[in-house]
């Protein structure tokens, strides 16, 4: 199954904080889009993401940040911040989880398929074609659209 990275896992541990307990949720995810407009093949789109969120717990009071910064110094700094933010929220806060504990587990997740490869991009292509051409003829339509991402 999916594991974080030694070096994350490493920076996590060196991290220095007062709160009463933190966690960091890491996640990693690419995506690809197919488009074929007006019967014409757009380029293909691909984008990764990959980030991570700092959660803490100060006084009874979480609070969360979020960095794309993955450095020991910006997992830091994102930890301060969600430690900051903790402590200007405590006197507006309708919970005081103070007595509540602490999540002791660990989880990875891996979406359904993860292992299953992509379908091949030129059967994509076709089938986007075959359905943009299948658009009825008609001049009050002006554009269409046929269109597959994926998420991995």
């Amino acid at each position: 199954m999916f594991d974080s990275s030694p070096l994350l896992r490493q920076r996590f541990q060196a991290l220095r904080s007062t709160a009463e307990l933190f966690s960091l949720r890491h996640v990693k995810q690419s995506h690809q889009s197919l488009s074929v407009r007006r019967n014409v093949a757009e380029p293909p789109f691909f984008s990764q993401d990959e980030g991570a969120m700092l959660t803490v717990r100060v006084n009874g009071v979480e609070a969360y940040a979020a960095t794309a910064d993955l450095s020991q110094a910006g997992l830091q700094r994102a930890l301060e911040q969600a430690e900051a933010l903790a402590r200007r929220i405590k006197a507006s806060s309708l919970l005081d989880l103070s007595g509540q504990a602490a999540p002791s587990g660990r989880h990875d997740h891996v979406s359904p398929n993860f292992e299953q490869s992509l379908p091949n991009l030129a059967d994509c292509l076709d089938l986007l074609a075959a359905e943009s051409a299948s658009v009825p003829r008609d001049e009050r339509l002006v554009d269409w659209q046929a269109s597959l991402g994926f998420n991995v």
